[in-house]
């Protein structure tokens, strides 16, 4: 088995890299394409994942706009890994290649890393002046509170991806 995880922040072509994967993979399960003005191509996000994003982050005291600090999120992911286990295994379950996209597993994923098998990221970046302008034209706020935010998940996936390549990923 293979798992393709999706990994970058908001507005970052994301939903892009995975409306082309969905087109060889099953991208997981309750897929929401979810075209709409803001994205009209679709998301190509599972909501269970992103239901299980949003709870971790919430359990964790923040949401994708305000990332709770990490050991937050671990010690949550530690308390709820039956069901991050069970979440993964349906998702998975009898298929040679899958994957998700949810940009919120961006500050998750190590919650899912025991429970996968054969991982493969892929990590999108996009121009951060250009992840912030789309932010404020979609979700309001001043362009100052987005760079934080976009400096916080760029941080976060380089982490990450500097970590679990040093392991022999």
């Amino acid at each position: 088995m293979k798992t393709i995880v999706v990994l970058g922040m908001h507005r970052s072509a994301t939903s892009l890299v995975a409306k082309g994967l969905h087109h060889e993979i099953d991208m997981g399960p309750d897929l929401w394409v979810g075209e709409n003005p803001t994205q009209p191509h679709g998301h190509y996000e599972s909501r269970s994942f992103v239901s299980m994003n949003d709870r971790i982050l919430k359990l964790a005291g923040g949401h994708w706009q305000r990332p709770p600090p990490e050991q937050h999120i671990l010690a949550v992911g530690e308390d709820i890994r039956d069901e991050i286990k069970e979440l993964v295994e349906a998702a998975g379950k009898g298929k040679e290649i899958w994957g998700w996209k949810d940009p919120r597993t961006t500050l998750t994923i190590k919650c899912y890393l025991p429970f996968l098998e054969n991982p493969h990221f892929v990590p999108v970046f996009r121009d951060p002046k250009e992840v912030v302008k789309s932010l404020v034209r979609r979700n309001g706020n001043k362009p100052a509170y987005w760079v934080r935010v976009v400096r916080e998940y760029n941080y976060r996936l380089l982490s990450f991806l500097s970590e679990f390549s040093s392991v022999g990923g």
